[in-house]
């Protein structure tokens, strides 16, 4: 069965994701835990954390993935944002293991112009100072656009990142990423070609997890901005060929589709599930 979801707001309280979530037709969901845009973490009451175990493992909506906020850069040569960052991931994953939640997404990060050998041992360096912070939790890597001095674009960034942590990693694929960092997701030809590189280099095992979103950007063109499913670059039959994929449909699948009012979370989840077994 696939594991089907959008990204949603914990605005309401932590427990309220799961009513909303089974108001949408999701069977999984990734959340913030704060703003985006902040380095401030607001404490959950006892009771929401009790309400959120109690009904985590009563509904049929998992996995939840905590999505790191956007301000941390595990690659940053700039020695205030780099501890900040490490800081940040370490509360995350507190307010993981508070709600018994096991994945963590997270940008790789940006070396600002030092290049990438030091961005990638600054990265590595972060994810081992946390090894004692992460009780079992595992770090996804997500894949980037490739703007300039955004490490993560390349499947070789991050079968480096995993092959030197020490702690546990996996990647998640953004689709809207992939095809604006070269990776020609929208044919079966360039599809195969994708999957057989990363699994060559990373492993298909260590795919956790694939946001789903089309891309308004052209191929290779490093423009991270999402589009509706079908309404971008990748196109309606691209996204039939990905959910549809042996290596992809049993992964979790997120979507983070642009509110535009263009269409909804529902309508982009429902153009989705047409998808579903239409090959």
């Amino acid at each position: 069965m696939h594991r089907l979801g959008v990204h949603l707001s914990i605005a309401k309280g932590i427990s309220k994701i799961f009513d909303l979530a089974k108001s949408l037709g999701c069977n999984c969901t990734q959340i913030f835990s704060h703003s985006p845009r902040s380095w401030k973490f607001p404490t959950p009451s006892e009771e929401e954390v009790r309400e959120f175990r109690k009904k985590y493992r009563s509904e049929d909506v998992r996995p939840v993935f905590i999505h790191q906020s956007y301000l941390v850069n595990l690659a940053s040569p700039n020695k205030e944002v780099y501890q900040r960052s490490i800081e940040s991931v370490k509360r995350e994953a507190e307010f993981a293991k508070l709600l018994g939640l096991k994945y963590i997404v997270i940008h790789p990060g940006s070396h600002l112009g030092k290049g990438e050998k030091i961005g990638l041992e600054n990265i590595i360096n972060a994810l081992n100072s946390l090894s004692d912070h992460l009780d079992g939790l595992e770090i996804l890597l997500e894949t980037t656009a490739g703007a300039r001095n955004i490490m993560g674009s390349r499947f070789e960034h991050l079968a480096y990142i995993i092959e030197n942590s020490v702690v546990a990693c996996g990647v998640a694929f953004d689709t809207c990423h992939l095809y604006s960092a070269g990776y020609d997701i929208s044919s079966e030809e360039g599809l195969e070609a994708t999957l057989e590189s990363f699994d060559s280099m990373i492993g298909i095992k260590k795919l956790k997890l694939v946001h789903l979103n089309d891309s308004k950007g052209e191929l290779g063109s490093n423009i991270d901005r999402h589009e509706h499913i079908g309404l971008g670059r990748i196109g309606l039959e691209g996204f039939r060929r990905i959910v549809n994929h042996r290596h992809l449909k049993d992964k979790p699948m997120i979507l983070e589709t642009p509110m535009d009012g263009k269409r909804s979370d529902k309508e982009n989840l429902d153009v989705v599930k047409s998808l579903i077994g239409s090959l």
